[in-house]
């Protein structure tokens, strides 16, 4: 088995309005049953979603946590094998354990640029519900998780020698590498300093490829109109709203920038 990536996690304290959004437009259903709310307790009406092949962990924010997107995570053939080739030839990155109430992770760990991943294997006692299955396929799914370095290229490196991510095409016009795990890719986006957020490293967006993007738009319209509340935030918005759009539009995978109900940064292509 091809390593696969296999899900995305994001802080939120909103997870009804997200859901509903994500499940909206991106037809995701869930996966997983019951989810910790914003009351600390137990709610089996929450639980992962997902798109056929990305499960969406949309964890509740807690104190200390970032709101935003968080990690993302690998399914791979041998766990061992990975931690192994990592031990080898990236030493000073950290990994662990993961949570053992976490329905998918058996370890997280962090590339060269920080950004955490989590590692998985199907078979082992930690994986259950949705994340045992084949999946499905559907017209609208992620096409790519967008990850932002000053080094793009030794990023890029590090995901095709451990985790054997089939290299994309060549580095794009604005510096960035892309790998593949030939459903889902990691585009890595090179750091600079036209704005605050394009310094910073780690997980920049996410796209999704659509059959339609006219009509994708017209149902998030719809959306906005009839449950407001789960409506997409106003990318346009404050002084660095015109700023943020054109760094988003300038990604080589994208044709349609916009955000989901919490902020996160989303791109659309046919």
């Amino acid at each position: 088995m091809k390593t696969r990536i296999r899900h995305i996690a994001l802080n939120t304290e909103n997870w009804d309005r997200m859901a509903r959004f994500y499940q909206t437009i991106f037809g995701m259903k869930k996966i997983t049953t019951g989810m910790t709310d914003e009351k600390g307790n137990y709610n089996p009406n929450r639980g992962h979603i997902s798109d056929g092949v990305i499960g969406f962990a949309m964890l509740q924010k807690h104190p200390g946590n970032q709101s935003g997107l968080d990690h993302f995570g690998f399914e791979v053939e041998e766990i061992p094998l990975v931690l192994e080739r990592m031990r080898n030839d990236y030493p000073e990155l950290l990994v662990a354990k993961s949570l053992p109430h976490v329905p998918f992770s058996v370890s997280r760990g962090t590339d060269p640029c920080g950004t955490q991943y989590d590692i998985s294997q199907k078979g082992v006692a930690k994986v259950r519900e949705g994340y045992l299955e084949d999946g499905w396929d559907q017209p609208r799914q992620v096409s790519h998780i967008s990850i932002r370095s000053k080094q793009p290229e030794r990023v890029a490196e590090f995901y095709h020698k451990v985790f054997e991510l089939d290299a994309g095409e060549a580095p794009g016009p604005d510096g960035s590498f892309r790998v593949t795990d030939g459903q889902v890719e990691l585009l890595v986006r090179p750091c600079d300093n036209a704005l605050y957020r394009g310094m910073r490293e780690g997980l920049d967006h996410i796209g999704f490829r659509v059959e339609n993007l006219e009509r994708t738009r017209k149902e998030i319209e719809e959306l906005s109109e009839s449950a407001p509340e789960s409506a997409p935030a106003n990318l346009d918005a404050g002084r660095f709203g015109p700023m943020t759009r054109a760094d988003l539009e300038g990604c080589v995978i994208g044709q349609h920038a916009m955000a989901d109900p919490d902020g996160v940064l989303l791109d659309l292509s046919e």
